[in-house]
């Protein structure tokens, strides 16, 4: 029974990593604040937020933020609608919710920033978080065209604005900050459009051989995943040179590989799916407590997919660690303890205790940003696909390639 079981966790294991299994898409019910109508009857996660910001406005005056809207939030709503001028209903509606985001914001009224006309958006216009009219349907055009932004135009900047601003930011070398000021608007207005997003880089082949000399993307992917180790501390050119050189060697020496400094398909297999950090310059050789021989590492990874692949299926629950209910966090907490590996209870504990990596392997946490840092996470499977445990599906697969998910992306971590 114990081989059959075994043999069971392999083969799942291994259909995971070649992506045959489906991702699940995107469920609008998981938009952020700001994105869609709320109102009475309604319980969501946004309503959670609604509450919060209410709350902090002095509206809301309940002891807790339940995430159910019933009649409290919306007396609560009503009053802020009253006191701002708004027609009052009851509803968070667009202009119910650009206000309220506005004031937490702390901007002008939610309105763009700008010397021109409010129809059409120049490159004085100063466009953020909060704003809205013509101007920001004008950007989310520019956007969409470019393949940044993958959802309806609104003309609401909200957090998905603000991701798709920062993406491109990120992909054209601009400040990243997600405010859509002059050099952004003009980068987006000059450069010819992209024929896909850059949302997340695809890992180094390990067909590749990398050595003095060589330089582009490959050479860029190689430098971030030794910088992200600890082993090496040049800026990140994409040109192979000594430095790259003797980080490539400090690796494979550390790994015991052969130590010739060129970067061939072992040394790349093991950066990217066996990496040991760097302990020289100070960092921990652990994730979070944890360490795994060479020997029984691909064992580990191997029934931590497993075990969380039989428990799609699993109800989300606020708070949830078993099987009768997880929430995000407590479900990878639970499937990493399966394989007698100890792993911190919140997103943001995770996030803090992980050794970064550049591009996630099979059995790697994924991060992602759904309310203001760290606050969502999944265990890693292969081809893109993470499975979590979300607030409106419970557990099961989701692609990262997916526009809600490849815009709040943060990053990979590793901890076992």
């Amino acid at each position: 029974m114990k081989g059959s079981s075994t043999l069971k966790k392999v083969v799942i294991s291994s259909t995971f990593a070649t992506g045959l299994f489906l991702a699940t898409q995107y469920d609008t019910a998981d938009a952020a604040l700001g994105d869609q109508t709320l109102r009475k009857g309604q319980s969501h996660p946004d309503v959670k937020e609604l509450q919060e910001a209410l709350k902090k406005k002095g509206f809301f005056n309940y002891h807790t933020s339940t995430g159910y809207f019933g009649s409290i939030t919306e007396d609560a709503v009503r009053e802020f609608q009253m006191k701002h001028g708004l027609q009052v209903d009851g509803i968070a509606g667009p202009q119910t919710l650009n206000a309220l985001l506005s004031q937490m914001n702390g901007n002008n009224g939610g309105q763009q920033t700008s010397s021109s006309a409010p129809n059409s958006t120049s490159n004085s216009t100063i466009l953020r978080f909060g704003s809205s009219g013509q101007a920001v349907r004008d950007l989310q055009e520019k956007l969409k065209a470019k393949g940044y932004y993958n959802h309806s135009i609104t003309g609401q900047y909200g957090r998905i604005t603000t991701e798709a601003v920062r993406e491109f930011q990120r992909a054209n070398r601009l400040t990243v900050d997600g405010i859509a000021g002059p050099q952004t608007l003009a980068a987006l207005t000059n450069q010819a459009p992209a024929a896909s997003a850059p949302q997340y880089n695809a890992p180094v082949q390990q067909t590749t051989v990398l050595r003095q000399g060589s330089r582009g993307d490959a050479v860029r992917d190689l430098q971030r995943s030794l910088k992200d180790l600890g082993y090496y501390k040049s800026s990140i050119d994409g040109i192979f040179g000594a430095g790259t050189t003797t980080a490539v060697r400090e690796f494979q020496r550390k790994m015991g590989l052969t130590v010739d400094g060129v970067a061939g398909p072992q040394t790349l297999n093991a950066l990217h799916v066996n990496p040991t950090p760097n302990t020289s310059n100070g960092q921990s050789s652990s994730s979070g407590g944890n360490t795994a021989s060479s020997g029984n590492r691909g064992a580990t990874i191997t029934n931590i997919v497993a075990n969380a692949s039989e428990l799609i299926g699993t109800p989300y629950v606020w708070g949830g660690t078993t099987p009768r209910g997880f929430d995000c966090s407590g479900f990878v907490q639970y499937v990493f303890a399966q394989q007698g590996v100890s792993i911190p209870r919140t997103v943001a504990q995770m996030w803090n205790a992980g050794t970064s990596v550049s591009q996630p392997s099979v059995g790697d946490i994924v991060f992602f940003d759904t309310t203001g840092g760290p606050s969502h996470n999944g265990i890693y499977i292969g081809n893109n696909q993470f499975i979590h445990s979300g607030s409106s599906t419970g557990v099961t697969i989701a692609s990262m390639n997916n526009s809600y998910w490849a815009s709040r992306y943060l990053g990979a971590k590793r901890l076992y």
